[in-house]
Formats: structure tokens, C-alpha cells, sequence
């Protein structure tokens, strides 16, 4: 077996864990962040490290990364999952961080996985001890940092996108896994194994080791039976964003039915509720809009729902939420009137405020509440081009019948 991994693997602790590299040259995929000539490959040859944010798809190396600064830099390390820690765990790793600081002038690097997870409380708890050196932190995430956390942990931090593992790097990894459990496999089941990974580190060594203990003598159709469920799954690498395509298509184009399949799909295959309640968020805009507006505040309360309710209770109120907006009239108005206003700015369509718009000409300026109706009619733009069209459903057409009165002919068509 070779030598350079790991010898502790005793059959119970995964494979994955136990081929996790000891040394930076040893480590596998990432090669804009840790690669020769990386910034952070600097920082940690200098023997520094920073508060960072390691954002990516599951499997592609963050933990490790992690553990292996640790060791370079020669840091206890701690690691919490913010799924499952609360602040008083957060607490305990800062006590035990100053004793060690205290008794043996050691930092601390805490590793914190799906720190996403945590809400603003909890992250803002984080700042004192980022920024006084006692601990340094790295937070995980698969979520986009800049819309999950707060801007003054992110303003702490550096951020580092990780990406899925190319055929080469997961084919790397399968000969290191077939290395160390001393055993071989046939070309095309290692490429099927690379197919069904898609990109994910773990997975691949997953399968691998579950391949491994069935027996190395299976043939690729005894292995595609064995994985066929993985195969049909929502981990192919294009699947995830072809499914949620069909789930908003689905929504948009009224039919609850395909909304829900492709909705258990994503929820089956790990998807973070807070991702799809954030698209759900996006369609109540763009598909149902105005002809519905009531769609907007049941995607909201998905979204904090998400936040108090996880997996499985959390999949009654996205299917709610799902069919609502499926069964609801559509409306692409606001979505239009925005697009083609941003359009004629970018276009040079410029206009300058109205003075009596403005605090110099607030004496010229009409105070509608002032008025019969709460409305008189002033000049508010120059141009006269109408962005917002209502369009044909039940609630919009009283908006028109509203706009029409108090406009006259501007909205008439």
C-alpha cells in the first residue's frame, strides 16, 4: 500500500477520511487557490493564515484544505458543523483557545462547515474573536457567502471559490483510494465511478470503498446495478440546474403536478431548502407578479420558514408554496417594466430630476395628500414612455382601470 497516506484506517472510519493528504503537495484539485504561486499558498509558506470563507460544491477539498493549514502552520484545530453547534459549543472552543494561547502560545484555527447555517446572532458572536487573533476562522459553505452571510463577517474575511473536481483530479483520487485498499478495478468502472461523482471528491471514494467491499471482481453492469439509484439521482453534472430550470418552468407554466415531482427531486437529492425558497422567492416576482402579489409574501415566509424548519417538515411548506404559485394567475409586468427602464439608462436615455422634484423647487412641488383622492396630476419624468403594462388577468386589469382614471390617456390601448 502506498506510504504516503494515512495508516490509521481500521475499516471504520470512511475512506475518504482516511486518504485526506498530510502535506500541501499532496493535495488534489484547487489549483487557482492552493496551487505553486497561489496567494494563499504564500501566506501559509510565510506561516500566516487570514479569517477566510471557503465556498463551493460538497467534495471538493474544503475540510481538508482546512486541516491541512492547521497542521502547516502548527494550530490546534477545532471544528464545528453549525448545523448541529450553538453559541455555547462556539464558547467552549474560546475558552479552550485561550488556554492554549495561555499555556502553550498556540493559535487555534476552527473550522466551521455550512456556516451558512448560522444566523445573524450566532455570526455576529464570531466578530470579536476574528478580529482579535485569538482564533483564526474558516467558515464552509456550498451557499454563495455574499448573499447568506453578514457583510461585517465578510468584511473580516477572504473569500475562496472552490470548483468541482475534474476527470483527471477524481481519477487521480480513485488510483490513491485503489492504492491504499490494495485492490484493482477496471478502466471503465473507474470512469463510471468519475461520471456518477460528478465532480464531488467524496462521492467518488464512497463508491469506491462501497465497490470494494461488495468484491473487486464485479463487472461494470454488477457495478452500475449496485450504484443505479446514484445514477438515476440529482448529483449528474448537469441534472442539478436542468431540475431546477423545470421546477420554475413548471411554476410559470401552471402545472402543480410536474412543480412537485421536480420539487421532491431536488429535496431528495440534498438540495438546501433555502436555495429552492430563494427561487420560489424569484418566480413569485418575475412569473406571478402583480396578477397575484399575494404570491410574494407566501415565498417570503417559505424563505423564513427555511431559517426555523429543516428537512424533512420543511418539504410541506415548499410544496405549499410551490402549488400556490403553479395555480396562481401569471404576470411578467414588473419583470418587463424594469428591464426595459434599465435598458433605455444603459441605452444613454439619461434624464436629469424635475426641479420641483427636488428640495430647491419643493415650493412648485403638489403634495397629493393635499388633493381630492390623494393624487393631482404633475409631471414626475420628462419622457412620456410607459414601462409597467398591465397585463390581462383580474387584478391588473382594476391597476389599468385605476391608471387609465387617474392618467387618462396615458395607459389606454
Amino acid at each position: 500500500m502506498n506510504t504516503l497516506f494515512q495508516k490509521n484506517y481500521d475499516g471504520v472510519r470512511p475512506l475518504a477520511y482516511a486518504l485526506r493528504p498530510k502535506t500541501l503537495d499532496e493535495y488534489i484539485g484547487q489549483e487557482k487557490i492552493i496551487g505553486r504561486g497561489s496567494v494563499l499558498r504564500k501566506l501559509i509558506e510565510k506561516g500566516k493564515m487570514i479569517n477566510s470563507i471557503f465556498f463551493g460544491p460538497p467534495g471538493t477539498g474544503k475540510t481538508s484544505l482546512g486541516v491541512l493549514i492547521s497542521n502547516e502552520l502548527d494550530y490546534s484545530f477545532e471544528k464545528l458543523n453549525a448545523t448541529t453547534a450553538n453559541l455555547n459549543d462556539f464558547r467552549q472552543v474560546i475558552d479552550r483557545a485561550n488556554r492554549r494561547l495561555e499555556l502553550e502560545n498556540k493559535r487555534t484555527l476552527l473550522f466551521l462547515d455550512e456556516i451558512h447555517r448560522f444566523n445573524k446572532l450566532q455570526q455576529d458572536a464570531l466578530l470579536p474573536h476574528t478580529e482579535d487573533g485569538l482564533i483564526v476562522l474558516i467558515g464552509a459553505t456550498t451557499e454563495n457567502p455574499y448573499y447568506v452571510l453578514n457583510n461585517a463577517l465578510l468584511s473580516r474575511s477572504m473569500i475562496f471559490e472552490f470548483e468541482k473536481l475534474s476527470k483527471d483530479e477524481i481519477l487521480k483520487l480513485i488510483e490513491n483510494g485503489l492504492s491504499y485498499k490494495n485492490i484493482k478495478l477496471d478502466s471503465e468502472i473507474k470512469l463510471y465511478i468519475e461520471e456518477l461523482s460528478a465532480g464531488d471528491g467524496r462521492i467518488a471514494l464512497n463508491y469506491l470503498e462501497l465497490i470494494s467491499e461488495v468484491g473487486e471482481s464485479m463487472n461494470l453492469e454488477e457495478v452500475e446495478n449496485l450504484l443505479q439509484k446514484r445514477k438515476a439521482g440529482y448529483h449528474k453534472k448537469e441534472d442539478k440546474y436542468n431540475t431546477i430550470s423545470a421546477f420554475i418552468k413548471s411554476i410559470r407554466g401552471s402545472d402543480p403536478d410536474a412543480a412537485v415531482y421536480w420539487l421532491a427531486k431536488m429535496l431528495d437529492g440534498g438540495e438546501d431548502p433555502r436555495y429552492i425558497a430563494r427561487r420560489l422567492l424569484i418566480s413569485a416576482s418575475e412569473d406571478v407578479g402583480l396578477a397575484n402579489p399575494e404570491g410574494l409574501i407566501m415565498a417570503n415566509a417559505a424563505i423564513l420558514a427555511c431559517e426555523k424548519i429543516g428537512m424533512p417538515e420543511v418539504r410541506i411548506i415548499l410544496s405549499e408554496v410551490t402549488i400556490y404559485l403553479a395555480i396562481s394567475s401569471k404576470s411578467s409586468s414588473s419583470y418587463e417594466a424594469i428591464n426595459s427602464a434599465m435598458m433605455d439608462i444603459k441605452n444613454g436615455v439619461i434624464e436629469d430630476v424635475p426641479t420641483h422634484l427636488t428640495d430647491l423647487g419643493k415650493k412648485d412641488y403638489k403634495y397629493p395628500h393635499g388633493y381630492e383622492g390623494n393624487f393631482v396630476y404633475q409631471e414626475y419624468k420628462k419622457n412620456n414612455k410607459v414601462y409597467y403594462l398591465p397585463q390581462n388577468n383580474k387584478n391588473e386589469r382594476l391597476i389599468l382601470e385605476k391608471l387609465n382614471k387617474l392618467w387618462k390617456s396615458k395607459y389606454s390601448r
